[in-house]
């Protein structure tokens, strides 16, 4: 088998292990990503006033609502995530009010209401259920004794948020807006998961450094086995001198072979032996006690 075909064989296995490497990382991380569940139900219904014209005294979420009708809104946090390995955390529900004026381009005036807290949970999972009934009038009859203090119309609105601190670093949220002084309004809700977002980009990014990795130890093994011209042609021209070219294909008349796999190994042989080196189309050896020493960098000799 010729020294090239050898350095191909070589090489296809190393990239065959780098690719089945590559696609073992990318499978843990699916797997990591598989161990990463997250759900938010979070959910609200509005109960009404006691009235001659609705038959249910509760409407679902993602209605319209009558502002003078509502007696209470009820809200019901589900909210659930789970990782593979564990995560403190920090949780706390907050209601602002919020107004503003010039057709609610500036913010003049906000109010904190603070629900509940609570510190330093280390868990695998996040799992959050809080139930707060709401009393919609209450917080009506806030703004308007502040707009009745001032002089002043604005548009409010009550921001009802579950926040969750992860890790003591990202912040996730579900947060439900209320408008207070619409006669009709809906509900709107909106949810951040930081911490899902930069796990992704995180997996997302281990994948192309791997990739890269890859790509790189492939033209670094490449360039050793198959393009090492420029290394061994520095060699040749430093040791010209005990390198003798010969244009006839040697006789071997010896059973005493030893093929060498670094044309170096042939340099410190001949050095060390006082000896020449004997080059027939770029294949190498040398005598040493009727052995041969041969390196092979083009075909068998």
């Amino acid at each position: 088998m010729s020294n090239k075909r050898k350095k191909l064989i070589i090489l296809s296995i190393i990239i065959i292990l780098t690719i089945f490497l590559f696609l073992g990382v990318i499978y843990k991380n699916k797997q990591n990503n598989n161990t990463l569940k997250f759900k938010n139900n979070t959910y609200y219904e509005v109960t009404l006033k006691p009235n001659n014209y609705f038959e249910e005294n509760k409407i679902d979420a993602n209605n319209y609502y009558i502002a003078s009708a509502i007696k209470s809104i009820d809200i019901y946090f589900n909210y659930y995530l789970k990782n593979n390995k564990n995560i403190n955390y920090t949780y706390d529900i907050t209601a602002t009010l919020k107004s503003y004026a010039d057709n609610g381009t500036k913010l003049v005036w906000t109010k904190d209401f603070n629900f509940k807290k609570v510190n330093n949970l280390n868990k695998k999972e996040i799992n959050i259920k809080e139930n707060y009934n709401l009393d919609y009038e209450y917080y009506v009859n806030y703004v308007k004794s502040f707009q009745e203090y001032y002089h002043i119309k604005t548009e409010s609105y009550l921001d009802v948020k579950l926040n969750i601190k992860i890790n003591a670093e990202y912040n996730s949220y579900v947060l439900l807006t209320i408008p207070i002084n619409e006669n009709v309004f809906e509900i709107t809700m909106k949810e951040d998961n930081s911490f899902l977002e930069n796990n992704k980009q995180n997996n997302n990014f281990n994948k192309i450094l791997i990739f890269i990795f890859t790509i790189i130890v492939i033209a670094i093994l490449l360039n050793k086995i198959l393009f090492n011209k420029d290394d061994e042609e520095k060699i040749i021209k430093e040791y010209q001198d005990i390198i003798i070219t010969i244009q006839n294909k040697p006789y071997i008349n010896s059973n005493n072979i030893i093929y060498l796999k670094n044309f170096k190994d042939l340099i410190s042989i001949a050095l060390n032996n006082n000896q020449n080196i004997f080059n027939y189309q770029n294949n190498y050896y040398t005598i040493i006690d009727n052995t041969y020493y041969i390196y092979l960098k083009k075909d068998d000799i």
